[in-house]
């Protein structure tokens, strides 16, 4: 069997332990070659495209705010969601840097940081689903052109927490 093989069955089992399997393998599978079987890189790699999908979704939103047309409670619900979508990427930003910064060998700290870290990443993906919430009176193509990008969104940044929580897991073999 060949490393990139090893790879891509880690992934694949990694994705495994996420409610949207396919997604996460599909998103993470062209890095297989980058993360190895590093439980570390595959939750940065995971953040970082969540984080790449959420400033996507964040300037479409924008976008649909700035053009006309929008009834009063299509306005209202995509301006919610613009800062929604604005507080998930920082919550995201803050994860993938305090990540990035992960010291093994202070247990203590790794600990601390694994908290926030997933701390902001539930707080992203709460935000995700305000933005949603947002619009269960709004019955408009503006609803769906909003959905199918922040639902997406949500589904990655649930992975990605599915993974960190992972990562957090293997804390035991680096003290």
């Amino acid at each position: 069997m060949g490393i990139h093989t090893l790879c891509l069955d880690y992934i694949k089992t990694s994705c495994n332990l996420t409610l949207y399997k396919t997604l996460c393998y599909n998103s993470l599978y062209p890095y297989a070659s980058t993360v190895h079987s590093n439980p570390h890189k595959l939750a940065v790699t995971a953040l970082n495209l969540t984080l790449s999908s959420a400033k996507s979704a964040s300037k479409f939103v924008k976008n649909i705010s700035h053009r006309g047309g929008l009834t009063l409670l299509e306005a209202v619900a995509v301006a919610d969601c613009v800062e929604e979508i604005g507080d998930s990427v920082i919550s995201l930003q803050d994860s993938i840097r305090e990540l990035d910064s992960i010291n093994y060998k202070d247990s203590a700290k790794f600990e601390m940081v694994m908290s926030d870290v997933e701390t902001w990443v539930s707080a992203a993906l709460t935000d995700d689903e305000t933005c949603m919430d947002g619009f269960s009176r709004v019955k408009t193509a503006v609803k769906d052109l909003v959905r199918r990008h922040v639902v997406e969104v949500a589904r990655l940044t649930s992975n990605a927490l599915a993974l960190i929580n992972m990562f957090a897991s293997t804390e035991e073999n680096f003290s």
